[in-house]
């Protein structure tokens, strides 16, 4: 017992002559009499999160200037980052006669017009998505671009201020969009028809006047050489006056693609998905939509033909008096006239039954996305909806 005790002190002893160690420390509080505790060095402080300085940089200006109203900032929606966007509102006087010229078609659009924007699909970053479809853009009309050459129509830039998610989140928001139709293949090729029906319409005009002035005599003594100078003529002419002519103005008319790329790193946090509202629908009533198809009603309108078979397993009693056409814009439309003889405006479909139906709707915004919308007839709450194609 003796010798353990004493190898003890011993090592006691030499842990105490370690210079800068803790039994120096032991050591100076044993005759330091105010010093009732040892300091021992601090932690190592955490080393710094790797963070880019551009991205520090922007989120301090986006946060000094109010950009995001809420949230905390967790992912970057980078530079040059397309955003898919369709027109959803624009000006009205609340007449439809008062929004058209006497031809029907939209007034052209004037600077500083209040609209919005609405985007068609979602965009993720890293698997996060942080602008979910339906998102609304809010802005107005910055720039009028004239109508070009062979028939090219005129286009608007439009100015974003804000944009709000869905989820109730709104952020200042900056970024210009404009509606200009991309060159492709296609539309290179629809202006080169253009060009061939009005080059195809001059020559026959050209040989008709030809014809005309030199009767048939003295054509067939110049064996149809004036024939064909004349339709070379008006081929001429009916290239440079396709050539020459100019598109139709620009117009605000909800439905239009926009084309909008931002134009600085955006930092947003990830979307919170709500519940997705499903259309109601009522059990035991079927359409089996055929066809729908968007046409002139002769009046320098539009109407919507819709041919469908509907089978009614339920206990009510449909009628055409509570069917609506419902647009993306939540306007609702019932069904209407038609030039047709077919199309029927007046119909019920009884419980327990089935009918093959053509009706018509009025579209004022034929670009838009629809829906069949039917109705109680008591309450007028909304028995179904159905997506149109």
């Amino acid at each position: 017992m003796a010798k353990a005790l004493s190898a003890a002190l011993t090592a006691m002893l030499m842990v105490a002559t370690i210079p800068g160690g803790t039994g120096e420390a032991f050591a100076k509080a044993k005759t330091d009499p105010i010093r009732h505790l040892v300091t021992l060095p601090p932690p190592p402080e955490h080393p710094e999160l790797d963070v880019p300085p551009a991205l520090i940089e922007q989120e301090n200006k986006i946060n000094a200037s109010g950009m995001m109203l809420k949230g905390g900032v967790t992912l970057v929606v980078p530079k040059g980052t397309p955003i898919k966007l369709k027109l959803a509102t624009v000006p009205t006087t609340g007449l439809k006669m008062m929004d058209r010229d006497e031809d029907g078609n939209l007034l052209p659009a004037q600077l500083g017009q209040v609209i919005t924007a609405k985007t068609t699909e979602d965009l993720f970053v890293a698997d996060n998505k942080v602008l979910p479809a339906g998102t609304i853009f809010r802005g107005e009309v910055s720039r009028i671009y004239e109508p070009k050459r062979v028939g090219r129509p005129g286009a608007l830039a439009l100015s974003f201020n804000e944009f709000q998610t869905p989820d109730g989140r709104k952020f200042a928001f900056h970024c210009e969009a404009d509606n200009q139709i991309q060159s492709t293949w296609k539309t290179k090729g629809k202006g080169l028809g253009q060009v061939a029906a009005h080059m195809a319409g001059g020559a026959a005009t050209g040989a008709l006047i030809a014809y005309q002035l030199f009767g048939l005599e003295q054509t067939i003594a110049m064996h149809g050489y004036n024939i064909a100078g004349g339709a070379a003529a008006g081929a001429l002419g009916g290239m440079a006056v396709a050539l020459l002519r100019k598109g139709h103005v620009a117009v605000l008319e909800p439905g239009d693609d926009l084309n909008m790329s931002i134009d600085s790193d955006l930092l947003l946090t990830a979307a919170v998905d709500k519940k997705v509202r499903k259309d109601p629908k009522l059990e035991g009533l079927d359409i089996d939509v055929l066809s729908a198809k968007v046409i002139k009603d002769g009046l320098d309108g539009h109407c919507l033909r819709v041919d469908a078979y509907i089978t009614n397993n339920s206990k009510y009693r449909l009628s055409s008096l509570d069917l609506f056409l419902e647009d993306d814009n939540g306007g609702r439309y019932p069904v209407c006239t038609s030039m047709e003889w077919d199309a029927e405006i007046l119909f019920r479909v009884e419980p327990y039954s089935s009918k093959h139906v053509l009706f018509n709707f009025q579209v004022e915004f034929p670009k838009l996305k629809r829906k069949l919308v039917w109705l109680e007839h008591a309450s007028q709450t909304v028995l179904t909806k159905q997506p149109l194609p």
